[in-house]
């Protein structure tokens, strides 16, 4: 696997342009973005998941619905009165102005009281509550509850050190990792 390569990409220059080849497979890409999308889908296994349009053959995945109806059928998508956001549901906006334009937080946690806007935020915070890990490091097989730690565990792995000391330049791959170093090694930096 990629356990042995020391980051994601490798930055290089051709003919004037700026490419990304991933580290584990070589694929190149022109745009940043571009390649942390294949990463993520592809080496990670973090993959969105594809709705079928109901108007035509394409799928998209569920936060990209409104701008396909919009740019390939040019159907509006639902959009919040106060804040102009857009949903691709209508009952996304309806729940979005409830819990963040009316305050209203009728779900609550059954283990200690805290109250959310939205079924997937008490979901999200009761995994607290339990034990249950499900997302795995394809590497080690370490079990994490939450998918972000996940991702800075693999970034440990392939030795990705994305905050730098703006002090001697020393890169660490948490960010509390940094905040240590600052508050040990430079405290008149440290807030």
């Amino acid at each position: 696997m990629a356990t042995d390569h020391p980051q994601k990409f490798i930055r290089k220059e051709v003919k004037g342009a700026t490419v990304y080849e991933c580290a584990v497979c070589t694929r190149e890409f022109h745009k940043r973005g571009n390649f942390s999308q294949h990463f993520s889908h592809v080496h990670e296994k973090m993959r969105p998941k594809l709705r079928s349009c109901h108007l035509c053959d394409v799928k998209v995945p569920a936060h990209r619905r409104a701008f396909h109806m919009e740019e390939a059928h040019g159907l509006p998508a639902p959009n919040c009165g106060a804040c102009g956001k857009k949903f691709a549901y209508p009952w996304l906006m309806l729940r979005h102005q409830q819990s963040y334009h009316m305050g209203e937080k009728n779900y609550i946690c059954t283990k200690c009281g805290m109250c959310f806007g939205t079924k997937k935020s008490l979901s999200s915070h009761s995994i607290k509550h339990t034990n249950e890990k499900e997302y795995k490091c394809t590497f080690c097989n370490k079990s994490f509850t939450w998918k972000k730690n996940l991702k800075t565990h693999i970034d440990m792995h392939l030795n990705i050190r994305r905050f730098v000391c703006k002090k001697c330049g020393s890169a660490f791959v948490q960010q509390t990792s940094l905040k240590y170093h600052v508050t040990k090694h430079h405290p008149e930096f440290s807030e």
